[in-house]
């Protein structure tokens, strides 16, 4: 059954349009623009709410993908930067969005940079979109630099959307033991124990052993709360520290479900930008510069520091990474072939290839790493709660038939 679209796309005069058309996909309807000499910018499926009220908005991953896909294509189509900036603004729909997107806006013309601009909004825009776009004004290579966001936004799109299928059956699960855990621990145990109590039956050690975790919760609630919150509070602020910082990252690369994509990703997105910024002729010590902040790790970054360093002195970028104990044996020989061929770009974009397709395996690997963890978890909660619930009763039928 077709369905309708809003699209958004230049036509062979430079002109943009927003029309909604019937198809049956996005990708048939962008296909069919295409063929026609447009250039398309956004599709979008219409639909309709019986209520629009907005509450709490925030601006979501695909709302950024779609904004640097559009700014991409036309700066690629000649277009001025405010300009094509101010075109897209107006057809933002999501108001906090729409309202950075305007401050940018004004940032650009008091003669400031774009990337300086996005700075200004570090809870909408991280520290690898900004490092991607400050690295595209260095190198002149804004467009090329966009498009290689474009790439990696869509990419965590689809990270983002496979954790939550990944987690979406142990969310519901999670959600029907705690619910069953309650029922259990407040209704049918202390209803059979009441039984066991007044015949005479000893309570098994089992069932004794929840009746009394159910007891501490009933009678510590308030202490949990607030043992809880501190927790949290304390683990928010210390991540904003150093050490803090440190901790969590060697805690992400040593995640023995997300270590590969995480590995993956940071590895992707070095090669990539460092190997184009490279290929454009943007020196190698202002390249490394840039690229550090786009790993997003502190273990990375300090090891970016030190090639960076060690550079200076003499040292072969292919040693140094070797030393720092960070990067991969390919990586590190991949580098080295680069720098005695004199081809260090293009060995960086070849490695960026391969990173691609492993952080493609891990992404699509992500639901086989979690469901076996899932199932062993809920067999040990099933046999506790269901142990709890039988060996009474088996109690009880002990008893009568004595």
């Amino acid at each position: 059954m077709a369905k309708k679209y809003k699209v958004q796309f230049l036509d062979s005069n430079g002109k943009l349009n927003n029309v909604t058309v019937n198809g049956n996909s996005e990708l048939e309807v962008e296909n069919t623009l295409n063929a026609s000499g447009n250039d398309v910018l956004s599709v979008h499926e219409e639909k309709k709410s019986a209520l629009n009220i907005q509450l709490g908005e925030t601006v979501k991953l695909q709302d950024k993908t779609n904004f640097f896909q559009q700014l991409q294509t036309m700066l690629s189509s000649g277009v001025a930067l405010v300009s094509s900036i101010e075109i897209i603004s107006n057809q933002i729909k999501n108001t906090v969005f729409k309202e950075a997107i305007d401050e940018i806006i004004s940032s650009l013309k008091q003669g400031n940079s774009f990337s300086e601009s996005l700075k200004k909004h570090p809870k909408i825009f991280d520290n690898i979109t900004i490092s991607m776009v400050e690295a595209g004004e260095k190198g002149g290579i804004l467009d090329a630099m966009l498009e290689e966001l474009v790439k990696s936004l869509k990419q965590d799109v689809e990270i983002e959307d496979n954790v939550k299928k990944a987690t979406r059956y142990p969310k519901i699960v999670g959600s029907i033991m705690v619910i069953a855990m309650y029922v259990v621990m407040t209704k049918v145990i202390p209803t059979f124990t009441g039984i066991l109590v007044n015949s005479g039956t000893e309570i098994p050690a089992l069932t004794q052993g929840i009746l009394n975790f159910s007891d501490f919760l009933s009678s510590n609630t308030l202490a949990i709360l607030v043992v809880g919150a501190l927790i949290f509070g304390s683990t928010y602020f210390y991540k904003k520290t150093d050490n803090g910082r440190l901790f969590f990252d060697k805690l992400a690369l040593k995640n023995p479900i997300y270590k590969n994509i995480t590995v993956s990703s940071i590895n992707l997105r070095i090669t990539k930008i460092l190997g184009t910024l490279l290929k454009f002729g943007v020196p190698l010590k202002e390249s490394l510069m840039v690229v550090k902040n786009v790993a997003n790790n502190s273990i990375y970054l300090h090891a970016i520091d030190k090639i960076a360093n060690d550079i200076e002195t003499g040292k072969s970028v292919s040693i140094s990474m070797t030393e720092s104990g960070v990067f991969s044996d390919y990586l590190c020989s991949m580098v080295g072939v680069g720098e005695e061929i004199g081809a260090l770009d293009k060995m960086l974009l070849s490695a960026s290839d391969y990173y691609e397709i492993e952080l493609n395996n891990a992404t699509d690997g992500l639901s086989a790493s979690i469901e076996p963890i899932i199932t062993v978890v809920m067999g040990l909660f099933i046999a506790m709660f269901v142990g709890s619930v039988f060996m009474p009763m088996f109690k009880m039928y002990e008893n009568i038939s004595m």
